[in-house]
């Protein structure tokens, strides 16, 4: 026994520290291709706070305190400028060759992650759908897919806010979002890039109750909304010198059949305060639907509702629901378009 201990020893001295480090699963390597080298590069985790400063070697070398499945920041120093790139990371003892000059830095190979390859996979594809033109459809099944393919990193984060950005305004389709990302460890969850409070938030369910409100109507009498329909409600918040809104009501009184076809009764909101010019522009476009004028004496429905951009138009279900938001008929035509 005293004879093999001796002789592990023997090839421990024999090991240089290059090769400890290499099997450190927890080390980054980052090899500057190339004569231009700079001062020193920062790695930070975008969940630390904390970075690891490795200074005048190549390879700049970065042990973690942490498995390595996370999105990193490089920072590159050179003569007091900083040069910075995100990566997304996942593996053992990674090693990043790059190329280096003073205000650019740009990674030539990552050996041992494959997330870094998959990231770069997803930006592209996302650039071919667009290029193409892709339906939402497509390109919302596209990001579904591949924020599920990679639940278990970071990088389904960044997924998720193209998803969330470009499906903001409809709540069932966030709801399929949230669906995907509940199947996260609690960890990740709380991850300084997750998007789970945001999308709790945005699919949280809003009521209001219509009932309680007064309004003009275009005898002058106050009175309340007709609710005896019994589908959806789109209140239209507006007012006449509103140029968004007037190029809108062209297109909705365009389109009437569009609210018809999907059960909705229209209600126009206005917060015009001279009754003349706003029964004179209703009238003059013969628009018919449904339509108010706010009292202006507080406890408004828009100070309810937070309305302080124009147009703003408000689904709202005959339950009182919060259905969705939208700020052009564009986005409103749209929706019912994926419906």
């Amino acid at each position: 026994m005293k004879a093999s201990f001796a002789f592990l020893f023997f090839i421990c001295l024999l090991t240089s520290c290059d090769d400890l480090q290499q099997t450190n699963t927890k080390r980054i390597s980052i090899e500057i291709i190339g004569d231009k080298q700079p001062d020193s590069i920062k790695l930070v985790s975008y969940n630390k706070s904390n970075g690891i400063v490795s200074k005048n070697q190549n390879p700049y070398i970065f042990n973690l305190e942490d498995s390595i499945n996370d999105a990193y920041a490089i920072d590159v120093f050179k003569d007091g400028e900083l040069t910075s790139k995100k990566i997304f990371l996942g593996g053992e003892a990674i090693t990043i060759k790059a190329k280096f000059k003073p205000g650019t830095f740009s990674i030539d190979t990552v050996i041992g992650s494959e997330i870094y390859y998959k990231s770069l996979g997803f930006y592209k594809t996302l650039s071919q759908l667009d290029k193409k033109q892709a339906s939402d459809s497509v390109i919302n099944s596209f990001l579904l897919s591949f924020t599920e393919a990679n639940l278990n990193h970071p990088l389904s984060f960044e997924i998720s806010n193209y998803y969330i950005e470009k499906n903001q305004n409809y709540t069932s389709k966030l709801v399929d979002l949230k669906s995907v990302l509940e199947k996260q460890s609690e960890a990740l969850k709380n991850h300084t890039l997750s998007v789970h409070r945001n999308l709790e938030d945005l699919v949280k369910k809003e009521y209001i109750n219509l009932s309680t409100f007064q309004f003009y109507n275009r005898e002058g009498t106050i009175t309340k909304l007709d609710l005896s329909h019994k589908g959806d409600y789109l209140l239209d918040f507006w007012f006449v010198h509103c140029p968004p809104c007037v190029r809108d009501h062209k297109k909705i009184g365009a389109n009437l059949n569009m609210f018809s076809n999907n059960a909705v009764e229209l209600v126009g909101i206005s917060i015009d305060t001279e009754s003349d010019k706003w029964l004179d522009y209703l009238e003059s476009h013969g628009y018919n639907w449904q339509n108010y004028r706010e009292l202006r004496k507080g406890n408004d429905l828009i100070d309810a509702l937070d309305v302080w951009e124009f147009p703003t138009y408000i689904l709202i279900n005959n339950n009182g629901e919060i259905k969705t938001k939208f700020y052009s008929f564009e986005a409103l035509e749209n929706y019912y378009r994926a419906s």
